[in-house]
């Protein structure tokens, strides 16, 4: 880039072109691109031309691409020829191997791109830079022509080589805007795109018009240049300064942006191009360091051109071939580390005391920075990887992460629910899930997850499924081991859920059953046994009666006594009966007990909605109305509320009951009392779920829902 600038400023100042400074040996490809359709964008061409690309085939596109990769790679063969027979004949200027590279590599790059995605618009772009292969097999005719013996068409040959290089200036602008899908996503990119054609056309029409010589060598003039146009030559110098300074650095900063933001293909595709685009930007800084040694210099520019069209390449075929994510964070550091170096060493050494350069100090000096740039390089290295690689971060930060959840959480099903989402958010996975005796899951399922066996106390409990970050993506070997001892940890947790499962299915089957076990009794004692019992009561009276009209006093006086005892017997069966059930509930039936409840509350107004509540659970209506009565008792005790309210709503599976009062409401951080207490066992024993929320408006509402068969409950949570 600093070669063909040193010659456009010479000739936009009528000096004589220096040949040092060719067109090849540019360095504005520092980004190349890939992947994407051949359909052109609707901004950058007609519709016309987005049709007639639509109805050509693969098969002749893949053609039509091996074509001009051929014409290419023959075009750079034909001047490699010609020169070699100018070079035995007169004196030319030596040829540059970066020219050759980029007329012949990047073609061959574009083409083998084509051929797996004949679509791909950024391979057409890379096949497009084959006629700067024709631009210099046109200069070398043109230098026959006009220093050996004259040749047909020299003319046309001489004006092609006043402005066959413009293809320089678009094709770095475009490939990193449009790379890797092809299309201009932003409004600003939108115009940078435009802005960078505009002004690499302008660069063209004004070479088409000036005077002077043309850029492969100073014999060579415009056969139709007008002299007055010669001021044009400024047009070319600001539009080739605008293409190469000011568009491309935008550019590539859109690139970094869009990087940030990307997932998936496209970010392994992008790490790669930036890969690539490091590699050419150091390449060419080196080769500009050592441009006295022009031998070596363009050496490092072949290099620096080489590493674009490789790098597209292996982000469109094989972006998966090694971590372009490791591969890009120590690159960037390594750069980072040898500007710091290269700047504290050139100041001390050269600005500060130019003296020190070569003496012992001096080089002490340089060692010390030296240690200074290892020491530097973690900072850098965690600092690039927080901002640009937060999943690498995740890896040192998972464990405390693991643990902080695991102790905070108050069961272990929570504690399982807290590791996976932590697992996700950490290692920034789409998708991450256990599937076992219990299920957790956090982020959408894929098509493709990546399933870990999780093993506790040497027997499986499930899978851990995590979905890889980008489509078609495995782990690395670190990334496997991290994920292993997640799921191990995973498994204790779920092991130990599943215990607790199991104990709230049995302490449910329990509750149920000695719940239509106390109701059978109650009606057994209540219906039989107690009837029983008042009816040897009132005999054993008739006896009494019958032995003293007979003169039995004695005996009649035993009998009262046997009746006595009879209805103390009564009276307890009466109370054991009352103490197993509620015996509103079944002299009433829990909708006229709820309704009980909220009548009668003196300057409290109650009222009711409720549901059908007949045949209900033994477990389901004792739990409703315990919970119901304490939440009305709180509300006449605490609440200072004017109304109260009971609402019960059924349905197939479950009940609901609120009960909602206008009172003060609940405190910020409500003190665990007994009443509290005793409802949130009453609901967890029968599989519910109990929660006290703060009505609108004011007021407290108590919330229970109740399945209707609570054991069936229990095991959908597990499987859930």
């Amino acid at each position: 880039m600093c070669r063909w600038l040193t010659w456009r400023n010479g000739a936009a100042g009528g000096v004589p072109a220096n040949r040092d400074a060719g067109p090849g040996s540019t360095g504005i490809f520092a980004r190349p691109a890939t992947s994407a359709d051949l359909t052109c964008h609707d901004d950058l061409v007609s519709d016309f031309v987005h049709r007639l690309a639509g109805r050509v085939g693969d098969a002749a596109l893949r053609r039509i691409g091996l074509a001009g990769g051929i014409v290419a790679v023959a075009c750079v063969l034909g001047t490699i020829v010609l020169n070699h027979e100018l070079t035995q004949r007169v004196e030319v200027d030596p040829m540059f191997a970066s020219d050759l590279v980029l007329g012949s590599v990047w073609p061959a790059a574009g083409v083998v791109v084509l051929h797996q995605q004949p679509r791909n618009r950024c391979g057409w772009l890379l096949v497009a830079t084959g006629l700067i292969s024709v631009y210099l097999l046109m200069g070398q005719y043109s230098v026959w022509s006009a220093k050996v013996a004259p040749l047909p068409g020299a003319a046309v040959s001489d004006w092609v080589s006043m402005f066959g290089f413009g293809v320089y200036f678009v094709v770095l602008p475009l490939l990193t805007l449009i790379f890797p899908d092809g299309r201009l996503g932003s409004r600003p990119e939108k115009f940078l795109a435009v802005s960078a054609l505009s002004a690499a056309g302008a660069a063209i029409l004004a070479r088409m018009v000036v005077p002077g010589p043309a850029d492969v060598d100073s014999v060579i003039r415009n056969p139709i240049g007008i002299s007055a146009l010669e001021p044009l030559n400024f047009v070319t110098l600001v539009s080739s300064f605008y293409c190469l300074a000011v568009a491309t650095p935008l550019t590539v900063i859109a690139l970094v942006m869009r990087t940030r933001r990307t997932v998936g293909v496209q970010r392994a595709q992008l790490q790669w191009f930036m890969v690539g685009g490091i590699v050419m930007a150091c390449s060419l800084i080196v080769a500009l360091l050592l441009r006295d040694d022009s031998r070596l210099g363009d050496t490092f520019f072949v290099v620096a051109l080489l590493a674009p069209p490789v790098a597209i390449v292996l982000a469109t075929l094989r972006y998966r071939l090694v971590d372009a994510e490791f591969a890009l964070s120590r690159s960037i550091v390594l750069v980072l580390v040898v500007v710091l170096v290269a700047t504290v060493g050139g100041l001390v050494l050269w600005q500060i005391d130019p003296e020190l350069a070569g003496s012992r100090a001096g080089i002490a000096l340089v060692v010390v920075c030296v240690l200074a740039a290892f020491a530097v390089r973690a900072v850098l290295q965690r600092v690039i990887d927080d901002w640009w690689f937060p999943q690498l971060r995740g890896s040192r930060t998972l464990a405390p992460r693991i643990s902080e959840a695991v102790s905070l959480s108050s069961e272990p099903r929570a504690a399982l629910t807290d590791l996976i989402s932590v697992l996700r958010t950490e290692l920034r996975m789409p998708y991450v899930a256990f599937d076992g005796v219990v299920r957790v899951s956090a982020g959408r399922r894929p098509e493709r997850v990546v399933s870990i066996e999780a093993i506790a106390l040497g027997r499986s409990v499930g899978q851990l499924e995590v979905a890889p970050r980008r489509a078609g993506d495995g782990f690395s070997v670190d990334e496997r081991r991290l994920l292993e001892q997640a799921a191990a940890h995973a498994a204790m947790m779920a092991y130990a859920a599943s215990l607790v499962m199991e104990t709230e299915i049995s302490r449910s089957r329990i509750v149920t059953a000695r719940e239509e076990e106390r109701r059978r009794l109650r009606n057994d004692l209540h219906d039989g046994v107690g009837p029983s019992l008042a009816g040897i009561a009132l005999q054993m009276d008739a006896l009494a009666a019958a032995l003293e009209r007979g003169g039995d006093r004695e005996d009649a006086e035993n009998a009262r006594a046997i009746r006595d005892r009879v209805r103390e017997t009564v009276a307890q069966v009466r109370a054991v009966s009352h103490g197993l059930r509620p015996p509103v509930l079944d002299q009433l039936g829990l909708e006229q007990a709820l309704r009980q409840l909220v009548d009668g509350l003196g300057v409290i107004e109650g009222s009711t909605g409720l549901d059908d509540l007949t045949e209900l659970p033994a477990a389901a209506e004792v739990a409703t109305y315990a919970i119901a009565a304490e939440a009305v008792a709180n509300v006449v005790r605490h609440s200072a509320a004017s109304r109260v309210r009971i609402d019960v709503e059924r349905d197939e599976s479950s009940l609901e009951l609120r009960v909602s009062d206008n009172g003060r409401g609940m405190p910020g951080r409500p003190a665990p009392g007994v009443g509290l207490t005793s409802m949130r066992q009453r609901a967890t024993e029968v599989g519910g779920r109990l929660e006290h929320l703060s009505a609108t408006g004011g007021g407290t509402v108590v919330r229970l829902v109740l399945p209707m068969d609570p054991v069936l409950a229990q095991e959908k949570v597990a499987q859930a």
